[in-house]
């Protein structure tokens, strides 16, 4: 069962097709299910989150797809500063790149919608004065937004 239906599927579709101007990467931190059900270990909401990317991948050309092993690809885990998951990673024409832990749902998944958009073209739609605040920093900033869905 699809988790992003038709009529949305065809909005976020169209909305890729006038919106991305340059090719994305999801890198996506999973877990491999296992067969035995050992409840500590599992990756809750990771099957559901892949699935999810996956749709979303899939309504544009313009977006990639990678899935990493968590624990396989400690390497990578650690180079895109990963360490929990489910977690995907967008990279784009933008200098930095955008960071997600756990699934997107509810108002989460509109934003990354318009990240990966943003992530693509390498712009935002900060006003100036905001640009202007954030030209002036003299070392890298690590921003962290928390959301739940309650």
């Amino acid at each position: 069962m699809s988790m992003i239906s038709d009529k949305d599927g065809r909005l976020i579709r169209d909305h890729f097709k006038k919106h991305l101007k340059n090719p994305v990467t999801i890198d996506y931190f999973t877990q491999r299910e296992s067969v035995l059900a050992v409840p500590i270990q599992q990756c809750e909401f990771c099957r559901e989150t892949g699935q999810l990317l996956e749709e979303v991948a899939a309504l544009s050309d313009q977006i990639t797809l990678n899935v990493h092993d968590f624990v396989a690809e400690e390497g990578k885990a650690k180079e895109f500063g990963i360490n929990r998951i489910p977690a995907f990673v967008l990279s784009g024409k933008a200098k930095g790149r955008v960071r997600f832990l756990g699934i997107p749902s509810g108002y989460e998944f509109s934003a990354v919608i318009e990240d990966l958009v943003d992530v693509s073209n390498g712009a935002t739609d900060l006003s100036p004065k905001a640009l202007e605040g954030l030209a002036g920093l003299s070392k890298p900033v690590h921003i962290q937004v928390f959301s739940t869905p309650t």
